[in-house]
């Protein structure tokens, strides 16, 4: 009966996956199967990363990938502020030169002093947003390592092939 139980989670896990074999997971399949390890059936996820036919390749080019994604979007994200920062440095560049007009009245040079700090304001809370988005981008790589990693100790009783069997 437990066999038909572990069987039947198998499947349905299969089914929800998409797949009709566990030797044909994808990478992007694998992630949706490690988190969903934590809830499964020891048994059950043993006898399924027995299928795999490489469980430490598959891991390992699946924490490159997302290691690879998030280079992208950091890379992106590089990019796109410097293009912020050039149009916040051009538009302050507009209101300096404007400043420096003698028929200015005090009440316009107010105006433009306001809309300066405006502008130096509103860049300095693109640069938090960017850093918070950075570090976001880190957090959530470092939490797939660790569940990557953990989730296949946990699984396999800490026997990995991630390294040489040294006999300790």
């Amino acid at each position: 009966m437990s066999d038909e139980r572990s069987d039947e989670t198998e499947l349905e896990l299969k089914k929800r996956l998409g797949i009709e074999s566990w030797r044909n997971l994808s990478k992007d399949k694998f992630m949706t199967f490690v988190s969903d390890l934590p809830n499964m059936d020891k048994e059950v996820a043993l006898k399924v990363i027995g299928q795999f036919p490489d469980f430490k390749n598959l891991v390992m080019d699946t924490f490159k990938q997302v290691q690879e994604q998030a280079t992208q979007g950091m890379r992106f994200n590089h990019k796109s502020q410097k293009k912020v920062h050039k149009a916040f440095k051009q538009y302050r560049k507009i209101l300096s030169r404007e400043l420096e007009r003698d028929d200015l009245s005090s009440e316009d040079r107010f105006k433009i002093l306001e809309l300066l700090k405006d502008a130096i304001d509103a860049e300095a809370l693109k640069d938090k947003d960017n850093k918070e988005f950075l570090l976001k981008i880190v957090g959530m790589l470092a939490t797939g390592v660790v569940a990557l990693v953990g989730v296949a100790f946990a699984v396999l009783g800490g026997k990995t092939s991630f390294g040489r069997d040294g006999g300790a």
